[in-house]
């Protein structure tokens, strides 16, 4: 592979994001570019950007603002990575809206279809206008974030969470068997309740819950996930198409 590595970064202003990005820059043995995508202002956000421009190193990064939870800013999103002008090979997607409980019988479709917007359409839109030309070159990852709880039962009151997930899921193994054969890399990883901000919305209860049924009686840590979506975006993970990593800490073993 002689084309420089190019990160596509959905959601990088995530805990996971700026993780990711923070590690990705620290053991480095190549120059790279990242673009990174983000909703709003984030002021840790953007003082990791200052901290890596401000530094000596391989690293080309730049950011795109864009709000994804409807259709026209998801394609001035899709027309401003464009006009970087470089060639996408590796794409992460990780952007998530705020969770909340929500009945069935209170459910909205209007913030179904915008949950829709942020996880499926934005992706879809990226994978529709990237993978022809990672196809051209017989070269590409792609990483898609999940949840274990696509492989166990849930919690009571997340049916709009679950919706977005399983969309993502059917999503990311139909482009996996599409693109297998022209040297792209498809994967998901789903990790249980991970050491993040995300927690904050969510009942402690449920929290220490999902604590009581893992085998190793904690959440997952965040440098966890990391090595998972760095793994699947390296070569080593050259044998793997359409695979969703677990991460659940044992609650699921299938």
């Amino acid at each position: 592979m002689t084309h420089k590595k190019t990160y596509l970064i959905i959601g990088a202003s995530s805990d996971i994001g700026m993780a990711l990005i923070k590690d990705m820059t620290e053991s480095l043995n190549e120059e790279i570019i990242i673009i990174a995508h983000f909703r709003k202002k984030n002021d840790t956000f953007l003082e990791l950007e200052k901290n890596i421009n401000s530094h000596k190193s391989r690293v080309d990064f730049r950011i795109i603002q864009a709000d994804l939870s409807n259709s026209d800013a998801i394609y001035e999103f899709i027309e401003n990575v464009k006009k970087e002008e470089v060639l996408i090979t590796h794409i992460i997607h990780l952007p998530a809206s705020r969770f909340s409980y929500v009945r069935i019988k209170e459910l909205d479709w209007k913030k179904i279809s915008e949950d829709m917007e942020i996880h499926i359409h934005s992706l879809l839109e990226v994978l529709k206008e990237f993978l022809p030309s990672m196809a051209k070159i017989n070269y590409g990852k792609v990483v898609v974030m999940l949840t274990s709880y696509v492989y166990n039962t849930p919690p009571k009151f997340m049916t709009n969470y679950l919706i977005s997930k399983y969309a993502l899921l059917g999503l990311m193994k139909g482009a996996a068997v599409e693109y297998a054969a022209k040297g792209i890399h498809i994967n998901g990883i789903s990790p249980n309740m991970i050491e993040t901000k995300f927690l904050d919305t969510i009942d402690k209860r449920v929290i220490e819950m999902n604590k009581e049924n893992s085998l190793i009686k904690r959440t997952i840590r965040l440098d966890e996930v990391i090595a998972g979506i760095e793994f699947l975006l390296s070569d080593k993970s050259g044998a793997m198409y359409g695979v969703n990593l677990n991460l659940s800490g044992g609650e699921c073993m299938r």
